[in-house]
């Protein structure tokens, strides 16, 4: 496979190199006469020539360098169910026969093949999941009746602790929703990918729609579920910080208004008594 690629390289480099030498010829005879072979120039390390001679060296190792990789991720005889039962574990949706030929570079009827096996063997050894045609693709899907046990462990996974980052993120959205996922970044000043898929999966958010300008980006809000988990029955029951420091220092301003009558009272009932005296 390598030789007719490297035959057309090395007849350009030639022609490249002999054009060259003709020139130089011309504008340095001194050169050729000294060399004493004007017809055949010696091509040095920094002659245009020189480069162009190495160029078939340096194409047919790469040449090699592809062929040795298609030939490391080629699959060896029997091992086509083993990758297609690895590759349908590692994609949560439907993948098609065509794109999974391409994938493993063998053909639709033997990844058919390979797919009928492997639907069989997992029926005859009452595997706990499936492979079912969805979409025009495969899949493997878990079956029904351990729906039970599957929703269970979700639902453990849930009400485990939140970390810092994510209940901060969740408090950003509680108090400035609905918000996008751009300006929710800005606020913390950190990717907030990672934390909104575990708020999304937890329910604690929700999508709450697409704001208007460029690229409608997905607006967040909380969710029934966030109410419920922290006791209370609207938004509005949420602490205001900046309410709560107004109403502090509005009493801090009444406080001693009231607090001077009962310092000046002693004082008018003496006086009082007095002159009544």
């Amino acid at each position: 496979m390598i030789q007719p690629i490297e035959e057309p390289f090395e007849d350009a480099g030639e022609e490249d190199v002999r054009p060259e030498a003709d020139e130089r010829k011309g504008a340095r005879p001194r050169i050729d006469e000294a060399d004493g072979e004007p017809g055949e120039p010696k091509p040095s390390a920094e002659e245009p020539g020189g480069e162009g001679a190495e160029a078939p060296v340096d194409t047919e190792a790469e040449s090699e360098t592809e062929a040795e990789t298609a030939s490391e991720i080629r699959l060896e005889p029997g091992e086509l169910r083993g990758a297609l039962e690895a590759v349908l574990f590692s994609v949560a949706q439907p993948i098609t026969i065509r794109t999974l030929s391409e994938v493993f570079g063998v053909t639709v009827h033997e990844v058919r093949e390979a797919v009928e096996e492997l639907r069989l063997e997992y029926i005859d050894t009452n595997r706990s999941f499936r492979i079912e045609d969805i979409a025009g693709g495969v899949q493997l899907l878990t079956l029904s009746r351990y729906d039970p046990w599957v929703r269970r462990m979700r639902r453990k996974e849930r009400e485990g602790k939140l970390s810092a980052a994510a209940l901060e993120t969740l408090a950003v959205i509680a108090y400035k929703q609905p918000i996008n996922k751009a300006d929710l970044e800005s606020i913390r000043g950190v990717n907030c990918a990672p934390t909104l898929k575990t708020l999304l999966d937890r329910g604690l958010i929700q999508v709450a729609g697409r704001e208007e300008g460029l690229g409608k980006p997905l607006l967040y809000g909380t969710t029934r579920r966030f109410l419920e988990s922290f006791g209370i029955s609207s938004i509005r029951e949420l602490p205001q910080p900046e309410l709560e420091k107004e109403m502090a220092e509005k009493l801090g301003e009444s406080r001693p208004r009231s607090a001077e009558p009962p310092v000046d009272a002693p004082a008018d009932a003496g006086d009082g008594a007095g002159h009544e005296g």
